[in-house]
């Protein structure tokens, strides 16, 4: 019963913590299927303070995967972006307003080196974006897998997590509760949006917002829990006059 109530908090407090993040992802496509983003991940005060005690209480202090990109500094990326045709352009980091943050640019070849560098910097394992051939003259960014090989999963982390969770007492429990509270309080800190900019006139997006060539999505404290705001994208466009090679 501990183990089950440890990993219903933790899972909890990482859906909670996502209502304090200030996350924008802007990434603009060029003529030739290269481009540029830039993203900008900001925590509030409640945030770091709820990692610093979940890391002395010896949960997960993983949550989210947030601390991926603040516990990483400028060499880190670097040797992230190894061996991928990404260029990192900027790489900034301290308190903004009161908050810790991260701005990152970087200048792609194209969508898959871009798709796997974000991978390897953000710790994912999710599928990334290609450019398609739509037909009738146009293009489709949309989602789109790889196949790249899955991670593979660090057993010992996972054994010390489950270790911490065995030793998760009432007491624990108590203290946690009380951050979950402060953390639900936050919830109208959380800023998420990602803009798409495509080098062709935009014939249909599934974005709720379009301003020219730009898609923009974005998520708040207030449709957060409606879950209709999809962040996946999928922008045709004309491809008149690109070149731009395209996925298979």
């Amino acid at each position: 019963m501990k183990r089950i109530l440890a990993m219903m908090l933790t899972v909890a407090l990482a859906t909670m913590m996502s209502g304090c993040i200030q996350m924008h992802m802007d990434t603009e496509v060029k003529k030739d299927g290269s481009g540029t983003m830039e993203m900008t991940m900001s925590l509030s005060k409640v945030v770091t303070e709820a990692i610093a005690e979940l890391g002395t209480e010896g949960m997960d202090d993983d949550l989210s995967g947030i601390d991926t990109m603040m516990d990483r500094d400028k060499k880190d990326v670097e040797k992230d972006l190894e061996g991928i045709d990404v260029d990192l352009v900027k790489y900034e980091s301290g308190m903004v307003d009161g908050r810790e943050t991260v701005q990152v640019v970087l200048k792609f070849k194209d969508l898959e080196n871009l798709s796997l560098a974000l991978r390897e910097v953000m710790d994912g394992d999710d599928p990334g974006m290609a450019i398609l051939d739509a037909g009738d003259g146009n293009l489709v960014l949309t989602k789109y897998d790889y196949n790249w090989p899955a991670k593979e999963e660090d057993d010992e982390v996972e054994e010390a997590e489950e270790e911490a969770m065995e030793d998760f007492n009432s007491e624990d429990m108590e203290k946690q509760m009380a951050m979950m509270g402060k953390l639900m309080g936050a919830m109208g800190e959380m800023d998420i949006s990602m803009k798409i900019t495509v080098p062709g006139d935009i014939v249909e997006s599934n974005a709720p917002l379009v301003e020219g060539r730009t898609s923009i999505w974005t998520i708040n404290a207030e449709n957060m829990m409606s879950g209709d705001t999809d962040m996946e994208p999928n922008i045709v466009f004309s491809g008149k006059g690109l070149k731009i090679k395209t996925a298979e």
